[in-house]
């Protein structure tokens, strides 16, 4: 990893205790004021890998800026002292990754950000990713094949509609596997998913029974693309 993570907040509650956290986890870290005459000011140095500021609220010229950040190739992490959806909302169309409602554990907000800056722009970490915060264990092999499987649906959508077995052929394929293991993996990984409450958190409640595979991956585009 390139850069050093810019925390725009001096505070020795919150910025100065965050930097000390990332320093001691291998990540380099700097406290600059909050302000938007500060962060643009810190934005020249070029050498920035991504950038966690704080919020109350939506300020358009705040929004700007991530907007600008974003454009610039530097991920944009907001702790938002704002639970409202709409609030989040405004803030990820801007640009920002993700959004934490604070207050937000200090341990956490530190490991999601390492993890978010390590995986680079591969689409398929990012969704591994979200499987990861939302409790599916990596550990499982059907974690990666339902990661795969809503990779390749998000760049043509249209073979979920077609036939599944081309999408398990594609999935064992890359893993030198096969289909029928991928989609044996992928349905118990349903049933741990199901039973832990993974899979709820993913589908935001709206399933009551264990997920199919297919409703699984559906669930996983679908808050990809709302994140």
């Amino acid at each position: 990893m390139n850069g050093y993570l810019l925390i725009c907040d001096e505070s020795q509650s919150l910025g100065r205790l965050l930097a000390r956290r990332f320093m001691n986890m291998g990540m380099p870290s700097e406290c600059c004021k909050s302000s938007i005459a500060s962060i643009k000011s810190r934005l020249s140095d070029g050498n920035i890998c991504g950038i966690i500021l704080f919020a109350f609220r939506p300020d358009d010229d705040l929004l700007e800026l991530i907007r600008h950040i974003y454009e610039s190739g530097i991920s944009v992490f907001a702790g938002l002292y704002a639970s409202s959806a709409s609030v989040h909302e405004r803030f990820r169309r801007a640009g920002a990754v993700r959004c934490f409602t604070m207050p937000y554990p200090v341990s956490s907000l530190c490991r999601t950000v390492i993890r978010y800056t390590e995986c680079g722009k591969s689409l398929i970490s990012h969704l591994e990713l979200l499987l990861e915060e939302l409790g599916f264990p990596r550990r499982l092999s059907g974690f990666y094949y339902l990661a795969k499987a809503a990779e390749i649906t998000i760049n043509a959508p249209e073979r979920l509609w077609g036939n599944m077995n081309g999408i398990y052929e594609e999935i064992a394929q890359a893993y030198s596997t096969k289909a029928s293991l991928v989609e044996r993996a992928m349905r118990n990984l349903a049933d741990h998913a199901f039973k832990s409450g993974a899979s709820a958190r993913l589908t935001e409640h709206r399933l009551v029974e264990k997920p199919t595979n297919t409703e699984l991956i559906c669930a996983l585009c679908d808050m990809f693309s709302r994140i």
